[in-house]
């Protein structure tokens, strides 16, 4: 396949194939409780007992890390898919018909104007008690006006074109034209930016943990993890790094994978994959 020929398409697929599987069977190794608290055993440095060490309440940090991958993928898809399903009806109806877009891309560009890290402790400040179905909200309804604006962009170029037209000159209804002539040549776009909406949904995720309104703070999370030793940083560097890392490989593969899609289903990059 054309698409695993780039060697940073490769690295993305493996990185992701190893945090979902890694997201799936945690839950399953009773071995590693990401719970357990040993004070005896704080602060410990990675070993052959504790790979990536302890935090301050002996908590191993190893276990603390995966349980954190099975949360990030949960927020991330939660959100991707929150996105899409009123992001694309926003943007379709606003680009069909003149009429909406002058409400509701105006509320889209009112919703953008504000930071998104901003909005999102807001809307958290606003749903209150910190869960991770109101962190999927909250982030959720910052990235809807993203996917919304893409497809209003979008709708208005396709909605001029020949064969859109011709469909209106035979009789096809408005829901036929909207769903088998603007929304299928969408798809590419569609899939493209749900990939990038997951990663920044991951790393606003996390940035909502490591200021302490996201997930409860007995859920491991890699935020809430760098929030909760970052003061011991210069001491116990491994209790920020291990996370740190697997957040940064989650985001980076995310942003590679929706690189190489783009310039796989776009038609005048394709030949240069």
């Amino acid at each position: 396949m054309k698409f695993f020929k780039r060697k940073t398409s490769i690295f993305a697929a493996i990185i992701l194939s190893v945090i979902v599987l890694i997201a799936i069977i945690t839950p399953f190794l009773r071995l590693l409780n990401p719970h357990e608290v040993n004070p005896k055993m704080r602060l410990l440095p990675p070993s052959r007992h504790n790979l990536f060490g302890t935090d301050q309440f002996g908590r191993d940090i190893l276990a603390r890390t995966l349980a954190g991958s099975r949360v990030s993928l949960i927020v991330g898809m939660s959100v991707a898919l929150l996105s899409l399903v009123f992001g694309i009806p926003l943007g379709l109806i606003s680009g069909y018909f003149r009429p909406a877009s002058l409400f509701l891309m105006r509320l889209v560009d009112a919703l953008m104007a504000f930071p998104s890290i901003l909005l999102a402790l807001a809307l958290m400040a606003i749903l209150g008690k910190p869960s991770i179905v109101n962190v999927i909200i909250a982030v959720g309804i910052v990235y809807i006006p993203r996917v919304a604006r893409l497809v209003y962009s979008a709708t208005l170029v396709l909605r001029e074109t020949t064969f859109v037209e011709a469909a209106r000159a035979i009789g096809s209804s408005t829901f036929r034209i909207l769903w088998r002539h603007i929304l299928v040549n969408l798809i590419s776009i569609v899939i493209v930016q749900s990939t990038f909406t997951f990663a920044f949904a991951v790393l606003e995720a996390a940035a909502l943990d490591f200021l302490g309104v996201g997930i409860p703070p007995e859920i491991p999370s890699w935020g809430g993890m760098i929030n909760e030793n970052r003061l011991y940083l210069t001491i116990a560097p491994w209790t920020v790094v291990f996370p740190g890392f697997f957040l940064l490989l989650t985001v980076l593969s995310l942003n590679l994978l929706g690189d190489n899609l783009r310039d796989f289903l776009d038609p005048y990059l394709r030949r240069l994959v």
